[in-house]
Order: C-alpha cells, then sequence, then structure tokens
C-alpha cells in the first residue's frame, strides 16, 4: 500500500477512545494543582512573616521553604499533567473525526464493491473493504472468492480506487494525529512525573493510615468536604486507604471496596434463585438498600440509578448460567475448537471477557476496567478475582456504580452532581449501560425506558 494511506485495523482502538473521559482526568489534576496553589500562599507567609527567636530558628525557617518549595514543584507537576491530558483530549477528538469520516467513505467503498458479488468464505466477509478491493483488484485472493467471480472489475476500477485512497487517508490521518498526540502527551506526563517527590516509608512497609488514626484529621475532612477543591463536582469522595501487606494481585481499587463494604450488612444474592417479578425486585431491592445506597455515594450517583438498574438486572437470568456461558465461550476459545466463540450459537456467542457476571449483571472486561486492570492484558490470577468479586452481591453493586460513574462521564454529565441529574440524563445512562457503544439502537433506547417507567417503584422500594 502506497505511504500516507492506513487501514481501518490500525485505528480500530479509537471506537473505544473517549475524549471526555480524558478531560475528566485532566480535572483531577487541575483540581490538585488548585488545592497545592490554595496551601502555597499561607505556607508563604508563614516562612516570611513568623519571627521565632530561638536556637533552632534557622532550622524552622529552612523547614518551611522546604516544604513551600516543595508543594510549588507538586502544583507544577499536576498543572503540567493537566494539560498534557487535555491536550491529547483534543487530538482524540479530530483523530476520531479522520476515523468517522474514513468508516463513511469504506460504506461506499464496500456497496460498490458488492455489485461485483458475494464474499463467499468467513474470511472474505470479514476482511475490511479496503483490504478486499486490493486483492480484487490484484486479481488474486478475494477476487477468487466471490460469487460473481468471473464479472470483469474494470468499470468500478476508478471509483473504488477513489474511495480505497480516501478511506485509507482518513485512517492515515487519525492514526498520524492520535499517535503524535499520544508521544507528546506520554513526554509531558514522565516530566510532570519527575515533579512530584518519591515518598518512601522506611523499611519498605505499608503506609500508616492517618486518616484512620487520627481524630482531627477525620474531622478537618468532613469540614473541608464541601469545598471543590476536595473532589470534582458530580464525583463520589475522595479516600485513599493504605494496602494490606499480602494481598497479592488485587488492585487498589478492589482493595478499596473490600474494606467499604466489611462495615455493610450481608446483601441477597439471586444465583439460584432471580426474582421473577416486580414484588419479589422489590423486596431484593429493599433488603440490599443500604448497600445499593453506599455503592451510590461512592460513585457520586443518584442511589435510584443504581437500585434502577439493579431492578432491570437481577431478574435477567440465573447465575449459574453465566457460569455455564462462561465455560462454553472459554472451551470455543481453545486453539483446537472448530468454532470461535464469537461464532457459537444463541446468547452463547461472544468472548470469555464478554460474559456478564454477578446480580447487577457486568461484563468481566468493564468490571476489569473499574477496577483498575487491563482487560487486554489480563492474567489467570486476576480474572479469577475479577470474576469472584462480580459474583459477591455487595462487590457488585460498587462495582456497576464504578461502571455507572464512567458511562455518565461519557454521556458528558460527569460534572453533574448526584441530585441534579434528571430522568432523562439517568434513562440514556441506562441505555448505554444496555447498549454499550450501540446505546442508540431501539433495544438500548427500550431498556432506558423501561428503567425510567420503573423508577416510582424502585424509590418506594428504596425507602
Amino acid at each position: 500500500m502506497s505511504s500516507g494511506l492506513s487501514h481501518r485495523e490500525d485505528v480500530a482502538f479509537l471506537e473505544e477512545c473517549n475524549p471526555p473521559l480524558i478531560e475528566r482526568n485532566a480535572a483531577e489534576f487541575r483540581r490538585l494543582r488548585d488545592l497545592l496553589v490554595q496551601v502555597g500562599e499561607p505556607a508563604r507567609r508563614a516562612e516570611t512573616r513568623t519571627e521565632w527567636e530561638s536556637e533552632g530558628s534557622h532550622t524552622y525557617t529552612a523547614r518551611l521553604t522546604e516544604a513551600r518549595l516543595l508543594v510549588a514543584q507538586m502544583a507544577e507537576g499536576y498543572d503540567k499533567a493537566a494539560s498534557a491530558l487535555n491536550a491529547y483530549a483534543a487530538a482524540v477528538t479530530t483523530a476520531k473525526s479522520h476515523y468517522r469520516n474514513g468508516k463513511h467513505t469504506e460504506r461506499a467503498l464496500a456497496a460498490l464493491i458488492a455489485t461485483k458479488g458475494v464474499a463467499v468464505t468467513k474470511a472474505a466477509r470479514e476482511a475490511e473493504p479496503m483490504r478486499q478491493w486490493e486483492d480484487m483488484r490484484a486479481t488474486t485472493g478475494f477476487l477468487d472468492l466471490l460469487a460473481e467471480a468471473t464479472l470483469d472489475v474494470d468499470d468500478i476500477r476508478e471509483e473504488a480506487d477513489r474511495l480505497h485512497d480516501a478511506a485509507g487517508g482518513s485512517f492515515h490521518l487519525a492514526k498520524t494525529v492520535e499517535e503524535e498526540a499520544r508521544a507528546t502527551c506520554v513526554h509531558a506526563l514522565k516530566q510532570a512525573y519527575e515533579l512530584l517527590p518519591e515518598f518512601r516509608v522506611p523499611g519498605g512497609g505499608a503506609r500508616p493510615d492517618l486518616y484512620a488514626a487520627m481524630a482531627d484529621i477525620r474531622r478537618e475532612a468532613a469540614e473541608a468536604a464541601s469545598s471543590p477543591l476536595t473532589h470534582l463536582p458530580g464525583s463520589g469522595p475522595k479516600r485513599e486507604t493504605a494496602p494490606p501487606p499480602g494481598d497479592g494481585g488485587m488492585s487498589p481499587a478492589l482493595r478499596d471496596i473490600r474494606m467499604r463494604i466489611s462495615s455493610l450488612p450481608q446483601a441477597d444474592d439471586s444465583y439460584w434463585d432471580p426474582p421473577s417479578d416486580d414484588e419479589e425486585r422489590a423486596r431484593w431491592i429493599s433488603h440490599n438498600k443500604e448497600v445499593l445506597r453506599a455503592a451510590a455515594r461512592h460513585s457520586g450517583l443518584p442511589e435510584e440509578l443504581v437500585a434502577g438498574i439493579a431492578w432491570k438486572e437481577i431478574g435477567g437470568q440465573y447465575g449459574v448460567t453465566d457460569d455455564l456461558t462462561d465455560a462454553v465461550r472459554g472451551a470455543a476459545d481453545s486453539p483446537l475448537s472448530p468454532v470461535a466463540p464469537r461464532n457459537l450459537p444463541w446468547r452463547l456467542g461472544g468472548t470469555p471477557d464478554e460474559t456478564s457476571f454477578g446480580p447487577i449483571a457486568i461484563q468481566l472486561r468493564r468490571g476489569a476496567e473499574v477496577l483498575g486492570y487491563d482487560p487486554a492484558h489480563l492474567t489467570d490470577a486476576q480474572r479469577d478475582l475479577v470474576e469472584e468479586s462480580l459474583q459477591d452481591p455487595r462487590q457488585n453493586a460498587f462495582i456497576a456504580a464504578g461502571h455507572l460513574a464512567q458511562l455518565k462521564a461519557e454521556a458528558g454529565y460527569a460534572d453533574v452532581p448526584a441530585e441534579q441529574l434528571t430522568d432523562a440524563q439517568m434513562r440514556e445512562i441506562a441505555a448505554r449501560y444496555n447498549g454499550g457503544p450501540y446505546w442508540q439502537s431501539g433495544k438500548a433506547r427500550d431498556y432506558g425506558d423501561d428503567f425510567g417507567d420503573a423508577l416510582g417503584k424502585v424509590k418506594d422500594a428504596m425507602r
């Protein structure tokens, strides 16, 4: 292929890229910058306006200077990181625009190719239109696999070449814009990281949990909870916890969830007997309302949004069916299997990591994302840990809420506080929960409407 052209497969990852989520991370860094800047002025006053006559005054002044410079350096690092992510988000938006243009042109090429026959084999049908045309015009490969292979393609050659090059050019623009922006962003983030101090605990032990140990710190945190510098609008409260020793491959997010649920009541499970009607759904919601409420509060969501999704999902299917689906897909994923997981019949079709688990059904890959794992590179141990967590009703509620918070940000409602989220916005988030990238489909929209119609019953059950 000539220089300046790329295939769709080279930039297909842009489908999953979401500029609002990148900007949300940038906003978190900017919030930390603003918080540190606010600390800087009192530190400067303490350093320059405090007169202390004693033998240790020079040590006092030196320590204040060190602290002020440390705060300023950290603020600079977070500011640089925020700027880098905002620039990358803008570039991804541009790259996605080029990608959409390429797909639009590619569909026109596919329609033109279809006038010359229909691909017979699975490989030919699944190939990109650009690949198909490259083989057709070379009279090799897919040409021999077309139902009407004897037809002459010369009459479409000029137009097909134009569409092929236009699509490839758009994909190449998308690739170039994203690659260059990513390289710049990564370089800037490395520079920002180098501006941050590295705090180490002597002996390599766990950090002391000062928040839990000191009542005055907890009181200060409670007083500052309403400040916009302590958390972004529309998000849940921030709270870091120290990692306990011997937790293996457990992510910080999963560790935090397990610590939070330790003080919550046990939840009803629906593994063997999912609710079959509204009365049983209401009973399940009512019994688990404390867990659902805590999960919603942790993710900065309205409790009726989390409970409403639970209302829709808990009657879906038996938990044992999820396990059976996972086992069948896993077997089909073997190199010796005659059929690929995606080609399995009925609802069995799909990859193992697309299998949903738990009373509030969540795909394993989405659960991995919420818990901070890389879905594309899950180890067996991590996969087992995510699956185990999804199947526990209490952890499942927190993971579902975390995914809903991501969808809220993707929808452009990240800054909307929980109490201001409208029914229409919640219906859209519900549709996104069901349909993913196809949330505007009729099926996903119906799901969102059903969710909205049940909100009255959900609110009654949560009382």
